[in-house]
């Protein structure tokens, strides 16, 4: 009976140890992002937050007129994914409060969701910035899910700043830490 109540409880430390291994793991990086295409959006609105005033079909990462990009990928059927909407979304407002618009910009990428999840999912959740389709989840490499990303755009490239797995800092945090990238002696 001991050797039974041992093992039990090995392999549920085992099985929460699996569920929450990076679930609020970051850290700060500087390696380059791989070119990532992406369609551009439909709605001029969406388009036009990006920079994109004439019509084209496919954009880059380096396309997007920003100084960082904060880029959350995402599974519209992720428990902790959708509860990170709301973290992101209150960052999102922030943003625009404080007049950071033309500096921090905000996309998401839905890893393994078609077209018509990924706009149900921002509907439901109210996602006032685009999100992209990444049906075969080829976009991107993630250790995990939610996964979400602080980009320094670049004409030279998109650089990892910061990767959080999992949640966010304190939304004060966050804001901090993207304030303080935007400074100049950064």
């Amino acid at each position: 009976m001991r050797l039974y109540r041992s093992i039990v409880f090995m392999l549920v430390f085992a099985g929460c140890a699996f569920l929450f291994s990076g679930c609020a793991s970051s850290h700060k990086t500087r390696e380059t992002v791989r070119a990532i295409l992406l369609e551009t959006p439909t709605d001029y609105r969406m388009a036009a937050y990006l920079g994109f005033f004439k019509p084209r079909k496919n954009f880059m990462l380096t396309d997007i007129k920003t100084d960082l990009l904060v880029a959350n990928v995402f599974q519209s059927r992720c428990t902790h994914c959708r509860g990170l909407t709301k973290n992101l979304n209150k960052i999102y407002s922030l943003v625009e409060k404080e007049g950071l618009f033309h500096k921090i910009k905000f996309i998401g990428l839905g890893y393994g969701d078609d077209f018509i999840e990924v706009e149900d999912f921002k509907k439901r959740y109210a996602i006032r910035y685009p999100l992209f389709a990444d049906p075969l989840a080829e976009k991107v490499k993630v250790k995990n899910i939610p996964a979400t990303f602080i980009l320094k755009i670049t004409p030279a490239g998109a650089k990892v700043l910061y990767e959080f797995y999992g949640v966010l800092p304190k939304t004060e945090d966050l804001l901090e830490i993207m304030r303080s990238e935007l400074s100049p002696a950064s």
